[in-house]
Order: structure tokens, then C-alpha cells, then sequence
């Protein structure tokens, strides 16, 4: 029963190998029919991408809705076309579709890598370093332990705690990015995933070493020299390929018109990809060394990956949606109580690693709380790790397998919903972004339609704009710590330089907004040789003048931005003292009022 699994379950989670899709064209007969329905008509692979895409567009729509994510949207679209549900799709088609989901998974791979900033790493290394190796250090030992007692046996339960380090990394980012989160635990989220699947997959192979050694006996001759050749080639090669590739796709883009930088970057994101499955290299590997290459290397990373986003979109739909189809909730059942047990060690390990290395570090409640269950999805990484532990002993590591497998499941329709919680409760993510969609349901969009032309007709008053509506605490944004008024200009400059506002607040020591720093003054100041030891904060910061309550209405915020070239707003307390708790931003609110009008919902006041 596995090997049939596994022969089926293909696409970016590299459950099968390509001596699988050998075999199957062994015989020189089409491997695009499908008995699905009880029809003998071939169905094209064609039609298998188009029906992917339309029920993923329906997903998407229907997540609007329900508001879930939509990544969670899409790959139950894939379930529900896949073998547990309706089996409407070919298995024999995944390997067609196995290079785009690779493909995809690489360009997310090389969007974490360039995440790693030299300078921004020495900035974040005594906090985020900590943090990742406490929740991969929990994670591994529980899951190893707890699987040992439940029954495996000592090399399976290593290989997967080993395993339960990975993070799903398409997953998170994708939901990260989708909710446009901004702030502590968004950027340590970033920083983690990327990791955990660089230690997860490092750490697979020095275990992989460790279990050979350990099995050789006195009839099996082991060469400690060949395998650990084999482990510097692998890791080794892995570092080289995308040292070269970064340098190349930096120097490239220096010398080329952007015009010509898409097609320029996804052939060499083919070739890397194409080369590192020829050499056997960790192509995962090999795409987070390209980025952090880029990122150090490049002046134009932000439009590299600009242009990166232009075909990221629709890779990232094919990928959820084929990762979905690809699910078998069949595997469920087959993984029984140790599969239960993988789900709540890893789950717990995560959270309690970040938990006790938060509360030892001094960290914020936020990221004590919340960084832990944004970690929790899990998928592409460790279910390629665990199918190349499989094809190098099946027998040791095919339970392994099918309990990845099994658990896939549940940690990736669960794990974008927690990740997106996470944000969300973490004041990250404002709550007009939870609240509020572009789309509403059928019956309200047919009637939006119809009140717009009798509005228009003056037959009837115009629906209240949802922007006349809220009150500025569901969209302003609470990750926000301000300068203290103390600050000496090199840490107020710090501090500008990894904010993406033009306007600062200056906090005193109980957090009362005292002043607000606007970058054209501050940067008056860059010219005074005697600024870095005489200016405080204090000095450089105005009156606070334009300042927002949660309790005020949008429309509030609307008019005093109507009075200000400013791009944010701070937000205190009702209540005095007033204490700085958020920001408003510009083009939050501009994303509000485009909604608005989109739907509908409100008059001329609303668009403006």
C-alpha cells in the first residue's frame, strides 16, 4: 500500500522519485487518462491546470467570504479534486506538474534568503538566535522522545524529531504576506522559518551519517570516509551552486535593462533548480544561499524580487492547489496514535521552546505568546526530507514517511489559520484586514449593484461608506515601539533605518507621546558635525500636534491625513496619561477607501 502512495503522492513534497515516472512510461502508453467517475476519456493535463485554477479562484472567493486564508483556500480546493474526495485529478499527472511546484517553492526559498541581510542579522542574532534554537531544540526532543515511547524505534524516532524542525516555508510566508503584517513577531516569523529548514536541512544529513554508523555491523562494511565525502558534497555543493548563482544573478541584473530581468531570472532560478536535481543537491538549500547572496551582493533586491512576484502569484496558486490534491486523508488513520502524538509534541515543543527563551531573554508579551504557534505549519521541506530518507532505506524510514505524510494534513489546514491568529493577536495585522474584504457574497454584490444605480438615479440615499463606520482601533496597527526621548542621534537614526514611516513618535519613560521626529527635519540634522553626541531625541522631536484615539471614528483619521503630508499617525490611550499603543497608517487607510469604493458601499465622501 505505501509504494503505491508513494508513487502517486509527487509535486513539490517529492513524496516519489523519477524511477517512479520511469516506470510508469515504461510501456510507451499515455499516463494522461483517468477512470475517475467511472469515464475512460483521457483527460488532458491541460484541463488538470485549468481545473486547479478554477476551483482555487472559487476557493479564493469563497475564503473572502469565511475569511480564512486563502492558502488554506486553496489546498482544500486541491483536497477536494485529490483521491480522498472527488479523485478527479490523474496521479499520473503530478510529475508533469512537479517541476512548477519546485519551482515555486525555490523562488519562496529565495525570497527567505533575502530576508538575511548581513547588517539586519547582526542587528536581530541576540534575539532571533536564541528564539530559534529554543523552539528547535523542544520540538526535536519531545518529538523524539515522546514518538520513542510510543514505539519507534530509536533511529526512526531521531529522524523524526529531526524532521519536526522544519517549517512549511510557502505556507507562512504566504499568509505573512497575504495579511500585510508588519512588526516584531512578523519579521522573527521570517526569520525563523528560514532557520529551521536551513538546521533541518543540515542536521537531516549529520543524523542520516549518525544512523549509518550506528547500524554498520560485523557482516556490513561502512565507509566512514566515502559517506562523509558524500555529506560534503551534498552540503558543499548546495553552498558553492548558490554562491555562484547569486553572484551571477546579481552581476546580470547590474548589467541588463530591468525590461529584461523577468525572463533573465526565472531561467537562471531553472537552471540552478535543473542542476542542483542533476548533482543530487538540496535544491532548498540552494535557493536560501542564492537569496542571501543576492540580498548582500545586489543594490536592486527589491525589484529582483518585484519582478520575481509578477509569475510568483500564479506558481503560488498551482502550488497549494497540486499540494492539496496531492493530500490523502486516507493517512490519516494509518498514522494512529503516534501520528496524534507527532502532532501535539511538535506543536508544544515549538511553543514551549519560544515560550521559555522569550520569558528568559526579556522578550515582549507578544513575541512570548504568539511567535511559537505562527511556526506550526509544516509541509514541502519535511516531506522531501523524509522521501529522500525513504528512497536511502525504505524499510527504517517508510513509517517515517506516512506519518509526514499523515500529519501533513492537519499542520497545513490548521497551521496558516494559526499563523494568520498569530499576527492578528499580536497587533501586527490591522483588524480592517481581518474584518474587512474586497469581495462580499453574491446576493450582497447584486445588491450593491442595484443601489448604485438607484443612488445614482437619486431614487435612494447611498449605502454609509464601511469607512464611516469603524473606529480607528480596527485599523491602526499596534507593533509600534517609538524613540525614547532620551535617545542620542546614532540610535534615532538606528531607528529610522529599519522603519518604513517618515514620521517617529518620541516616547518618555511611561510611554506619553512627547513629540514626533518628520524626516525632513531629521535629515537637516545629518548635516551637523556635532550631532552624534550633543542631539537627543527630545531635541529634534515637534509638538505631537496631529494625534489619533482608538475610539475616534476613520472618517477622524481621513481628515486630519487630508491636513498632513505625514504617512503615519500616532495612536494613544483614551484615557490620560496618554500612552502610545499604535500607528495609522496612510495606506491603510487608502486601501480602505479603494475597498469601499470597489463594493460600493459608499458615496463621493468615501472615495476621495
Amino acid at each position: 500500500m505505501m509504494t503505491s502512495l508513494r508513487s502517486c503522492l509527487l509535486g513539490d513534497t517529492g513524496v516519489a522519485s523519477f524511477a517512479g515516472i520511469e516506470s510508469l512510461l515504461a510501456d510507451g502508453e499515455s499516463i494522461v487518462s483517468s477512470t475517475s467517475f467511472g469515464q475512460s476519456e483521457p483527460i488532458h493535463i491541460a484541463t488538470t491546470v485549468g481545473l486547479l485554477l478554477a476551483a482555487s479562484l472559487v476557493a479564493g472567493l469563497a475564503s473572502e467570504m469565511l475569511r480564512l486564508p486563502k492558502v488554506t483556500a486553496y489546498l482544500i480546493a486541491g483536497l477536494l479534486l485529490g483521491p480522498s474526495v472527488f479523485d478527479i485529478i490523474p496521479h499520473a499527472h503530478h510529475p508533469f506538474l512537479e517541476p512548477l511546484t519546485k519551482l515555486a517553492m525555490a523562488l519562496v526559498l529565495f525570497y527567505l534568503g533575502t530576508l538575511f541581510p548581513f547588517d539586519q542579522m547582526r542587528r536581530i542574532r541576540k534575539k532571533a538566535i536564541p528564539l530559534s534554537v529554543g523552539e528547535m531544540f523542544f520540538s526535536a526532543l519531545f518529538v523524539a522522545a515522546g514518538v520513542y515511547l510510543l514505539g519507534l524505534s530509536p533511529a526512526q524516532s531521531v529522524l523524526l524529531g529531526t524532521l519536526a524542525i522544519a517549517t512549511a516555508p510557502a505556507t507562512t510566508m504566504f499568509v505573512l504576506r497575504e495579511t500585510n503584517a508588519e512588526g516584531p513577531v512578523t519579521s522573527l516569523t521570517g526569520t525563523l522559518v528560514t532557520l529551521n529548514n536551513l538546521v533541518a536541512v543540515i542536521a537531516f544529513e549529520f543524523v542520516w551519517l549518525g544512523i549509518e554508523l550506528a547500524s554498520a555491523g560485523d557482516t556490513q562494511t561502512l565507509s566512514i570516509g566515502s559517506t562523509l565525502m558524500r555529506l560534503v558534497q551534498s552540503l558543499g555543493g548546495a553552498f558553492t551552486l548558490g554562491l555562484i548563482g547569486g553572484l551571477v544573478m546579481s552581476y546580470a541584473c547590474e548589467i541588463m535593462h530591468t525590461r529584461r530581468w523577468l525572463v533573465l531570472l526565472v531561467g537562471i532560478s531553472s537552471l540552478l533548480l535543473g542542476l542542483s536535481e542533476s548533482w543530487n543537491l538540496p535544491y532548498m538549500l540552494v535557493f536560501l544561499v542564492v537569496g542571501v547572496v543576492v540580498v548582500n551582493s545586489s543594490s536592486g533586491t527589491q525589484k529582483i524580487t518585484d519582478q520575481l512576484d509578477s509569475i510568483g502569484g500564479l506558481l503560488t496558486v498551482v502550488f497549494f492547489s497540486v499540494h492539496g490534491s496531492e493530500l490523502d486523508l486516507s493517512l490519516l488513520m494509518d498514522v494512529g496514535i503516534i501520528g496524534a502524538g507527532y502532532v501535539v509534541l511538535r506543536s508544544f515543543g515549538k511553543v514551549f521552546g519560544v515560550w521559555v527563551v522569550a520569558s528568559r531573554t526579556g522578550a515582549s508579551p507578544q513575541i512570548r505568546t504568539w511567535l511559537g504557534p505562527a511556526l506550526l505549519a509544516q509541509a514541502g521541506v519535511a516531506i522531501s526530507l523524509s522521501a529522500t530518507a525513504t528512497a536511502r532505506n525504505p524499510e527504517l524510514a517508510g513509517h517515517v514517511q506516512t506519518i509526514v505524510l499523515g500529519t501533513v494534513v492537519v499542520f497545513e489546514i490548521f497551521g496558516p489559520l494559526l499563523t494568520r491568529a498569530a499576527v492578528l493577536r499580536s497587533g501586527e495585522m490591522p483588524i480592517a484586514n481581518s474584518i474587512h474584504h474586497t469581495f462580499g457574497t453574491p446576493l450582497s454584490a447584486l445588491r450593491n449593484v442595484f443601489t448604485r444605480l438607484a443612488g445614482s438615479a437619486g431614487l435612494l440615499n447611498k449605502r454609509t461608506a464601511l469607512s464611516e463606520r469603524m473606529r480607528v482601533e480596527q485599523v491602526m496597527r499596534r507593533s509600534v515601539e517609538g524613540i525614547a526621548e532620551n535617545a542620542d542621534f546614532n540610535e534615532v537614526v538606528h531607528f529610522v533605518e529599519h522603519s518604513h514611516d517618515n514620521t517617529f513618535p518620541v516616547v518618555d519613560d511611561d510611554r506619553c507621546v512627547v513629540g514626533l521626529i518628520r524626516f525632513d527635519l531629521l535629515n537637516q540634522a545629518f548635516f551637523d558635525p556635532h550631532s552624534d553626541h550633543l542631539v537627543r531625541a527630545g531635541d529634534l522631536a515637534t509638538p505631537p500636534d496631529l494625534l489619533l484615539y482608538p475610539s475616534q471614528p476613520v472618517r477622524a483619521a481621513v481628515d486630519l491625513f487630508r491636513q498632513t503630508s505625514d504617512d503615519c499617525v500616532a495612536v494613544v490611550t483614551d484615557e490620560a496619561p496618554h500612552r502610545l499603543i499604535a500607528t495609522v497608517r496612510r495606506s491603510d487607510l487608502t486601501s480602505l477607501l479603494i475597498r469601499d469604493r470597489k463594493a460600493g458601499l459608499g458615496g463621493n465622501d468615501s472615495s476621495q
